[in-house]
């Protein structure tokens, strides 16, 4: 069934019939085309113009694609959102001086270690990116660098001079596959998609499963296309399309060190028109998918929830709230045994938040929906077959939560995943 995500987005989504919510379909409908665009499940589109290599350096362990290097052909567009953490890995500052003005030519990622909160991380950083620029035969200001993984280990930096040594031999066109791959940590496998509408192509690339709730984009989370738009037409589609997906989705509540969105491009292809509007519902699409499919594949995951909040105050409200819910250890609990607890709704949107500027609420006024079933209306007693409910949550890889609050003139959606005991093993010995 084809569902309008967004009321003011040309955004789709069709429910796959299997039981994973990574084959769900994604798609826009195309002005230029005239008819409606899939986004495709892999890499099988890239533009021109891109050469890359991913290598095991030996970062964690010994045989792990863990470096990996995109450089453009020639400089071209760049933008990126980084995390508003406190804590910012050197990476992310190197980043954010690096694409200061809308340029760049080199992506270079080191997975398996975050380097934060490291003795020598910026020198490291520094000194790294110098590598990189002069084997490569580019500016220094033109590479930019991402780090994930383990936090308090310094870089091994003879191993990552031996990764730099004499890589531009070892640049090929394409190969993005690898790259996705490269830039996992604990995620069960590469997160990628790509479209094409006409000569424009738009591809992405995620990985995160674990430490996620974005207050700005995603974990990492690479674009790459071929439109000739400069870096801050770039950055301005980056986060319109974040707010409504990377930005609303959560696994944990824990917001990384190392959060970064990044879209390179070409500058290939004139775009302007229908063709325009038909590259940002792409890039909108995209991150659906990809911020759906982090969390249908995050640490321990069974379930993806998706909760949605109608409220009278603010969208920015109905978003925290909505978070509130999806975020709780009893909502998430409940979800993965199949409990049908509105009760734990209840609790976990009457939590007190700073950031809302929602007063009390009055329970005359709510309305919980779960699976699509009323479970409670402005105080008025349910008859409902909970044992019915409960086998519905238990036996769904999708779970749905709706509240409405008033009128519920303002809307937000978030996604969120159910807590699991893998969750707790793989986080009760990540470090080692």
């Amino acid at each position: 069934m084809k569902q309008k995500l967004f009321e003011d987005w040309n955004a789709y989504l069709d429910v796959a019939p299997s039981a994973d919510p990574s084959d769900d379909v994604v798609r826009f409908h195309s002005r230029v085309l005239g008819r409606d665009v899939n986004i495709e499940p892999s890499l099988v589109h890239q533009p021109a113009g891109l050469r890359t290599a991913a290598l095991c350096a030996g970062i964690k362990h010994e045989g792990t694609l863990d470096f990996s290097v995109v450089k453009l052909d020639a400089p071209g567009s760049a933008a990126a959102i980084f995390t508003k953490s406190l804590c910012p890995s050197y990476a992310v500052l190197a980043g954010r001086a690096a694409l200061a003005d809308g340029c760049a030519q080199v992506l270079a990622v080191i997975s398996k270690n975050a380097n934060v909160f490291t003795p020598t991380g910026e020198q490291d950083t520094r000194v790294m990116t110098g590598w990189l620029a002069e084997e490569l035969g580019v500016a220094p200001g033109d590479v930019v660098p991402s780090c994930t993984g383990v936090i308090g280990i310094p870089l091994p930096m003879e191993k990552v001079r031996a990764a730099v040594t004499g890589l531009s031999a070892k640049l090929r066109p394409g190969g993005l596959d690898d790259i996705a791959r490269a830039i996992l940590t604990t995620d069960r496998g590469p997160k990628v998609c790509s479209v094409r509408v006409g000569d424009a192509v738009v591809c992405a690339m995620a990985k995160g499963a674990g430490m996620i709730e974005p207050n700005m984009a995603t974990m990492l989370a690479y674009f790459f296309t071929n439109v000739d738009l400069d870096g801050a037409a770039l950055r301005e589609v980056l986060a319109e399309a974040a707010g409504r997906t990377f930005n609303s989705l959560t696994v944990d509540s824990d917001t990384s060190t190392s959060d970064t969105l990044a879209m390179f491009s070409t500058r290939a292809v004139p775009i302007a028109g229908d063709a325009r509007a038909d590259w940002v519902d792409a890039v909108r699409c995209l991150a659906i998918k990809l911020a759906r499919d982090i969390v249908a594949q995050s640490e321990g995951a069974t379930k993806l929830i998706d909760c949605t909040v109608k409220l009278d105050s603010s969208e920015s409200d109905a978003k925290l709230t909505a978070k509130k819910i999806v975020n709780s250890p009893l909502v998430k609990t409940a979800v993965h045994g199949g409990d049908p607890n509105w009760g734990r709704i209840v609790m976990a949107i009457g939590k007190p938040d700073e950031r809302l500027t929602l007063g009390a609420i009055d329970r005359g006024d709510v309305v919980i929906r779960m699976m699509g079933q009323v479970v409670f209306s402005k105080a008025q007693p349910i008859s409902i077959d909970l044992p019915a409910l409960a086998r519905s949550i238990k036996s769904s890889t999708r779970v749905s939560i709706e509240v409405v609050i008033g009128e519920g003139r303002h809307a937000a959606t978030v996604w969120g995943c159910d807590l699991s005991h893998r969750y707790v093993d793989i986080n009760s010995d990540y470090m080692t």
